[in-house]
């Protein structure tokens, strides 16, 4: 003979199991919908970026230019002049570039760190509601916020790597800016 509460117990189980199942897909479908806004935004913003950069360095060359030749520097002085500004307004986009693609790569990692968190969340969730007693709920708690300080260190060891990176990246456009106009001033001269 079957245990009525027993089977009211199984019931309530499966109805708490199916609502977290449908909270989860939710979940996860909002997640997909604001990724692909995320990353329709990022597009445009990068492209709105670059073309800010290069309408950037195209105004400050021809007001260097004008600048020249209202000055009245001509022949080699103005080709100089107009060289060494036509290279700082590269050094200024290649930086330029460098960091915008770095915030880009960091907003990228960061809405990844972000669904994956959400994700953990969501098993977090579904782990606790399989528990039955206060002991199995107190164990599964502890262990959960153990695993999230854990993530928690992880993902910022990521985030500083990348900063890291974006940085050393910058650094490098710089100095490479500065090595070819030590060149190209050597060959002037």
């Amino acid at each position: 003979m079957a245990n009525p509460q027993a089977d009211t117990h199984a019931r309530e189980q499966t109805r708490r199991d199916e609502q977290a199942h449908k909270n989860a897909d939710a979940a996860r479908a909002g997640v997909e919908k604001l990724a692909d806004f995320r990353q329709r935004a990022t597009d445009d913003g990068w492209k709105s970026m670059e073309s800010s950069f290069d309408a950037a360095s195209q105004g400050f060359q021809n007001a260097s230019d004008q600048f020249a030749r209202a000055l009245g520097f001509s022949g080699e002085e103005g080709e100089r002049l107009a060289r060494q500004s036509g290279q700082n307004a590269e050094a200024i986009t290649k930086f330029g570039t460098v960091l915008t693609q770095a915030l880009q790569d960091t907003s990228r990692e960061w809405y990844g760190l972000a669904q994956k968190q959400l994700q953990r969340n969501l098993e977090g969730l579904s782990r606790l509601a399989h528990c039955r007693s206060v002991q199995d709920v107190a164990a599964t708690h502890s262990g959960l916020v153990r695993e999230s300080l854990q993530h928690m260190v992880e993902d910022s060891r990521l985030i500083v790597e990348i900063s890291l990176k974006a940085v050393n990246d910058a650094s490098r456009a710089i100095a490479g800016s500065a090595q070819e106009k030590g060149r190209s001033s050597a060959l002037a001269a």
